[in-house]
Parts: structure tokens; C-alpha cells; sequence
């Protein structure tokens, strides 16, 4: 039974994601107009520089519109800034260098630190890298090329906010919908698990659902502004989300408990509740129906715990208790400090994009940009993958779409019409597919490439131009292999110190809530974010690596474990202030938080420096917070290897 509930959650989440067809005709349209317009009035090398601008069209598909406007906006300006100054320097190696490493560190950089979804600093660099090895132009030509790199990525700006004017909410609801089905989904095994014995493994499940959890609780918080109140639908959407973690947490503890199953009726309840997200409607019931005894979610009106959910009308949402939001400010510093992964990922990206830029202008090379955009694509853009399995993925669909290309160069020379047809055809449809399509994208996008240089060399002859991009590619991708292997992904030492700031910052919410018996919106703000932060490392971890450590499954169930005591802060309501029981808790989880530095969860340094912490406090009236604080310190002592994530991470290609 229990292989079987296994097999099935994982065959759940695994399902190919559908073709999006909105985001291909999207993009079709966009790419084809940029093309075909600046193409018609100042011919096809012009248009070339426009549609380069389009690839902006790549990033924030996933991102609210309140983020997504300014986050893209800084991106076009990025676009074109980046494509200036690879101009400027074309032709003096020395400063190309210098320049291509700055573009790809520092673009590495602002992705990670706006969590911006897409392909990583890869089109940020190949703008750069493009318009450095382009052969040297005067400063009014670099000008009019860049304005050009400028209506592509101004139009595609348009269009990814063009969604804004019909549903203004989409990219919530689709987070909190998916959120739903995901919690669905562990209900579901949860109870199959749970019907027959031996009881059978949900951990499969329960992952993904707090994956589409976390995703929609970030997705929320992405779209509120700095000063301004959330709208009411957000408002509705919060609520619901607050509402949604109440019975996940209660599933979880069903799970834990090896108690009652969860009754049948839950997960249909929650299936539906997601299609009505997804409608833009709200749930006409605040709470599943019961059924069976299985204890019920934590009610915040006053119910009973243990007791069947009330079934209530639908009521007008509430404002849930926000906390503020962290400036712009502290999150660049934190983009730097030494719990973050980002800055390793970036000197690893700048070192082998410099060294390419050398070698690409060295070596006798038709193209030589594609050596250090191949450095880059190795080492960015993966959904979830390892630099290895990025590299195999791209090669095998570059190797595919440059013997295609051959192919047909040698029956055909493509026209400008033909040119602008298929390369707007292409370039739609590779938009339009999932992000795990990786191969199947490159195969697509390596002739829209080739067609669109070979449009702007002075001699354009497509059949030598894609033999020498699959050996400049290559060449840039043992490049980027390389630089893997010297810098080795995120250091251990990040890594221990996310898991003990976050262990810290949970310690100062739940004391802070325990000291007053109320919510304190400044600790539990630092709480979540220091959380957030760890799940960030957690997901950066395997996708740096080039052989698998288990470093990530390794951090999961203390992760597990402290987002567990942020669901109890969360959902519990005011109390009487426990200052005795607070201070032990707090002297508690901050040793927690010393052994934590120590080495990585379920190690014997962390193990040794975790037999000096006291026994875990009791505080009175509250056993569910000390059976959360002896879960947390067992998650650290023994990080048993729960199954392999089957999500990729918030980043895709």
C-alpha cells in the first residue's frame, strides 16, 4: 500500500504541464510585430535588434502585476544598458571582458534578489554578448541599435501587463488555486495512506503541497504594495490562504499522529475550492465539510478543537494581520550577506562568462558570443535541474536544432519574409511550453538564433554559421562545466547560517507571542522572511551542484519543522501572556540556533553541539507547542532523507 500511495502522489505531481496557449499567441504577436515593423521600415538588421529586446518576454510570467511592472521595467532598462555597453566596448577584448563579467555577475545578482522568474542572467548576457562581438560601430549606429533593443522591450513589456486590463488578479489566483489542488492532493493520499495498514507514505504529497503553498503565500506577498492596503480581492485571497493553512496544518498533524483519516469529503472540498479561485470566484464555504472524526482545522472564530468545522455562509473578508514588508534596501543587503546563495552564483556565472569572452575572441571562431552565452546557459536557467543535466538537455536540443537548420539551408535560403514568418512561428511556440521542456526549447530556439545573426553578419551563409554555433556552444558549455567545478555551488557555511537565522528569528516570534499573547507583526515578519530565506537556499542548494550531496533533503525536514512553528503562531489565537514560559523558549531555540552553525542538520557536529542544549521546555497549557519544538530539535539532530522534491523551484526557465 505504501509503494502504491508513493506512485501515485509522485505520478500526480509529475504530470507534463499543459501548453499554454495564452502566453504563445502572447508572444507570437509581440515578436512579430517588433520584427516585422522595424523590419518594414528600416530593414531586417534593424529588426533583428528589436526582436533581441523581445526575449524580455521570457521573465515575470509568474510574478503579480504590482511586481511585475516595476521589476520588468527595470529589466528593459537592463536590456538596453547592457546592449549599449557591449557595443561601446566592441573590439577591445580587455574591456569586453571586463564589461560581459560585470553584465553577468551583476544581472546573476538582481534575479536572485527580486526572485524574478525566468531564465536566470542567460538573455541578459547573450544581449550583451551579441551586440560586443558585433563588429565595432560609431556611437550614433549604437544608439539607433540600441532604440531598437528598446521597442522590442518596451512592447513586450506591454504585453506581459496586457493581462492586467482583463484579470488583474490571475497570477494570485493561479498560486492560491494551485495551493489548494496541492493540498487536495496530500488530503487524498493522506487517507488512502491511512485506510489500510501499515499506514502508508504521504511525504511525497505533503512536499508538493507545502511547495504550492509557500509559492502562493510569496505570490501574495509579492503584490502588495510598501504603503498602500491590499485590494479586496487580495484581501479575499489572504484570507482564504489563512484559511487554507489551517487545515493543512491539521492534515499534517493527522498525518504525524497516525490518528483518524481525514474524512473523504475534504479533498473534493478543496478541488473545488481551487477551480473557484482559479475563476476569480470565492469558496461559498470558509470551511471543509466534516465527516468521519478526524479532528478539525483550527477555527479563529472559537470552535473547539476536536470538534466538526462549523458550516458557515460565506462572509466578506477580513484584513489578516500583515506584517510590514521588507524594504528594497535590506533585501540587497541581504543579497550579500552570508545566508544568501546568490553571491557564490554570481562570481561562478562572471568567471566563466570572462573566460569565454577571451577565448571566443582568441580562438578562430565565426561567431565568438556563443562561447560565453554557452558559459551562461550552463550554468543558468534550469527548472530544478543540475548544471550537468542543463548542459546534456541544451546540447542534445542545440546538436537537433542545428541539423535541422543545415538541412534546410540546403534546399532553401530563407528570404526576409520567410525570416520574419518562422522566426516569429518558433519563437511563439517555444514560449508557450512548460518550463521542464528545456530540450525541446533549445531545439526550437537554436534556428530562430541562427536565422536572426545570420540576418546581421556581413556575410550571411546559414550552413557554416550553425556548424561553428554548436562548437562555439559547446566550447562555452565545458566552459561553464568548468567553472562548476571550481566553484563549487553554495558553500556549507551559507547554508548552515540560513538554517540558524531562520531557527533565531522563529525563537524571537513564538517568545515574542508567548511574552504578550498576541500577534507582534515585527518578529513574525522577520520569522517568515528568515523562513523564506531558507526555503530559498533549500531550492538553490541542488540546482548549483554538480554531483547530488543530499544537501537539500537534508535541510527539508528543518525546514519542515520551523515553518510548523510559524503555522502555530499563526493560527493561534490571543492568550494570556506566558513571560516564564516565553524566556525558556527563547533560551531554547536560540541554542538551537548555536548548534545550528555548528554543521548541517542530522550530522554528528550538529548532533554533538545539540547534547549541550537543555531538555526541551513544557510550557504550561501549550503541549502542541512542545511537541513542534521537540519536532524542530529532532529535524536537526536526524534529517532523515525524505523522498526527492518532485517540484522544481520557484525559478524556470
Amino acid at each position: 500500500m505504501s509503494r502504491a500511495v508513493t506512485r501515485k502522489a509522485h505520478r500526480w505531481r509529475t504530470v507534463p504541464p499543459a501548453f499554454d496557449r495564452w502566453r504563445a499567441v502572447r508572444s507570437t504577436l509581440t515578436f512579430g510585430l517588433c520584427l516585422g515593423a522595424v523590419t518594414a521600415v528600416a530593414g531586417l538588421h534593424y529588426g533583428v535588434f528589436a526582436a533581441i529586446g523581445c526575449y524580455v518576454d521570457a521573465y515575470g510570467t509568474r510574478d503579480p502585476y504590482p511586481r511585475r511592472g516595476p521589476v520588468l521595467g527595470l529589466l528593459c532598462a537592463g536590456f538596453v544598458v547592457t546592449f549599449t555597453a557591449g557595443s561601446l566596448v566592441a573590439g577591445d577584448v580587455w574591456a569586453m571582458t571586463a564589461v560581459l563579467a560585470v553584465v553577468a555577475g551583476g544581472a546573476t545578482l538582481f534575479v536572485h534578489t527580486l526572485h524574478l522568474s525566468g531564465p536566470g542572467s542567460y538573455f541578459v548576457v547573450l544581449v550583451s554578448a551579441l551586440a560586443a562581438f558585433l563588429p565595432p560601430v560609431g556611437l550614433a549606429e549604437t544608439v539607433t541599435r540600441a532604440g531598437c533593443v528598446a521597442i522590442g522591450a518596451s512592447v513586450s513589456w506591454l504585453s506581459a501587463m496586457s493581462g492586467r486590463l482583463v484579470r488583474p488578479y490571475a497570477p494570485e489566483e493561479r498560486a492560491v488555486s494551485s495551493a489548494f489542488r496541492s493540498v487536495a492532493a496530500f488530503a487524498d493520499t493522506a487517507r488512502r495512506a491511512a485506510a489500510v495498514p501499515p499506514r502508508g507514505d504521504s511525504s511525497a504529497a505533503r512536499r508538493s503541497a507545502c511547495t504550492a503553498v509557500h509559492a502562493a503565500w510569496a505570490a501574495l506577498d509579492d503584490a502588495r504594495g510598501r504603503d498602500t492596503a491590499p485590494a479586496p480581492r487580495r484581501l479575499a485571497l489572504l484570507d482564504l490562504m489563512v484559511r487554507l493553512e489551517a487545515v493543512f496544518d491539521t492534515l499534517q498533524n493527522a498525518a504525524e499522529r497516525g490518528g483518524d483519516p481525514v474524512p473523504a469529503t475534504w479533498a473534493p472540498w478543496l478541488k473545488a475550492s481551487a477551480a473557484a479561485v482559479r475563476a476569480g470566484a470565492t469558496p461559498g464555504s470558509p470551511l471543509p465539510p466534516s465527516g468521519g472524526s478526524a479532528p478539525a482545522p483550527p477555527n479563529r472564530a472559537g470552535g473547539t478543537p476536536g470538534a466538526p468545522p462549523p458550516s458557515r455562509p460565506a462572509r466578506a473578508p477580513r484584513a489578516p494581520r500583515l506584517p510590514p514588508r521588507r524594504s528594497l534596501g535590506a533585501e540587497m543587503r541581504h543579497a550579500v550577506s552570508s545566508a544568501s546563495p546568490a553571491p557564490t552564483v554570481a562570481l561562478r556565472v562572471a568567471l566563466a562568462v570572462a573566460v569565454g569572452t577571451v577565448l571566443g575572441w582568441a580562438l578562430p571562431l565565426l561567431h565568438p558570443a556563443w562561447v560565453a552565452v554557452g558559459a551562461a546557459a550552463s550554468l543558468q536557467g534550469g527548472p530544478g535541474r543540475q548544471p550537468s543535466q542543463r548542459v546534456g538537455s541544451r546540447f542534445v536540443g542545440t546538436v537537433a536544432g542545428v541539423a535541422i537548420t543545415v538541412l534546410v539551408a540546403q534546399v532553401h535560403q530563407p528570404g526576409t519574409g520567410a525570416t520574419v514568418a518562422v522566426a516569429t512561428v518558433v519563437h511563439g511556440v517555444s514560449r508557450g511550453l512548460p518550463p521542464s521542456a528545456l530540450l525541446l526549447r533549445t531545439l526550437l530556439n537554436t534556428p530562430v538564433a541562427l536565422l536572426l545573426v545570420d540576418a546581421v553578419l556581413p556575410k550571411p551563409d546559414l550552413a557554416p554559421l550553425a556548424a561553428y554555433r554548436l562548437l562555439d556552444l559547446t566550447l562555452g558549455m565545458c566552459l561553464g562545466m568548468a567553472a562548476a567545478l571550481l566553484v563549487r555551488g553554495v558553500p556549507l557555511r551559507r547554508v548552515r547560517a540560513a538554517v540558524s537565522v531562520a531557527v533565531a528569528a522563529t525563537g524571537s516570534a513564538v517568545g515574542e507571542r508567548l511574552r504578550t499573547g498576541t500577534f507582534h507583526a515585527a518578529s513574525e515578519a522577520t520569522a517568515w522572511q528568515r523562513t523564506s530565506d531558507l526555503w530559498t537556499m533549500h531550492a538553490s542548494v541542488p540546482v548549483e551542484e554538480i554531483r547530488a550531496t543530499g544537501t537539500a533533503d537534508r535541510l527539508w525536514p528543518s525546514l519542515l519543522a520551523i515553518r510548523r512553528l510559524l503555522c502555530w503562531n499563526l493560527l493561534r489565537d490571543a492568550s494570556a501572556p506566558a513571560p516564564d514560559d516565553s524566556a525558556r523558549v527563547e533560551d531554547f531555540l536560540r541554542a538551537l540556533s548555536g548548534a545550528a552553525r555548528t554543521d548541517l542538520p542530522g550530522s554528528p557536529g550538529i548532533g554533538s553541539a545539540l547534547s549541550r542544549v537543555p531538555r526541551t521546555p513544557r510550557p504550561a497549557h501549550e503541549p502542541e507547542l512542545h511537541r513542534r519544538l521537540t519536532a524542530l530539535r529532532s529535524a536537526l539532530e536526524d534529517a532523515a532523507s525524505p523522498p526527492p522534491a518532485t517540484e522544481p523551484p520557484r525559478e524556470t526557465d
